[in-house]
């Protein structure tokens, strides 16, 4: 009889655990939903303050309303951590070319012209910035094909791959690769 009543017990405790157990995770399946729709909901909100204004400048002016800050130290941090981002990608870049070299895929002369049509590439998209904003969005995509095929046919006549351009080493790369195939040897 001893056994009995210390079984039912246990039943007892097993049973309120295994609903305390239940409960729990029930909160945390809530409190899971709740976190996963506020960080949507927030990363909707940017998404739609950077894709209503071509830029950051609405997030910037949003983040010193609601923080007190001046919106022009706000603009300077959002530009730093842009040009920290360009340094570093650009350093990539170059280790990437470098490492070519070394294998054998790359002469020096060839990452020199790259390194060069680059920093053109990167000049003209700038300088074109505020054009591109008038065209219609087939207007844009035909200007970036005949980019595309100029830079196509700019390595090719220089013998290099286009994969340095088009999504090389691992990655999207100047020009973000689209439709474009590495139909260029380095050899």
């Amino acid at each position: 009889m001893f056994k009995a009543e210390k079984t039912g017990a246990d039943e007892a405790k097993l049973g309120k655990k295994g609903g305390d157990n239940l409960v729990n995770k029930s909160k945390l399946i809530i409190v899971t939903l709740v976190v996963v729709a506020t960080v949507s909901a927030v990363a909707f909100g940017v998404g739609k303050v950077l894709a209503d204004t071509g830029s950051g400048s609405s997030l910037v002016q949003m983040l010193a309303q609601k923080f007190n800050l001046n919106p022009s130290d706000v603009q300077a941090v959002f530009d730093q951590n842009r040009a920290d981002r360009q340094a570093q990608m650009q350093e990539k870049f170059k280790a990437n070319l470098d490492q070519a070299i070394k294998d054998g895929k790359l002469t020096t002369d060839q990452e020199n012209l790259i390194l060069a049509k680059h920093k053109e590439l990167q000049d003209n998209r700038a300088a074109e910035a505020d054009s591109s904003k008038n065209m219609t969005p087939m207007e844009r995509q035909a200007a970036r094909q005949k980019e595309r095929q100029d830079l196509a046919d700019w390595a090719k006549t220089n013998d290099i791959d286009t994969q340095y351009f088009f999504g090389g080493f691992g990655h999207r790369g100047m020009g973000s690769g689209f439709g474009m195939k590495n139909n260029q040897s380095a050899n």
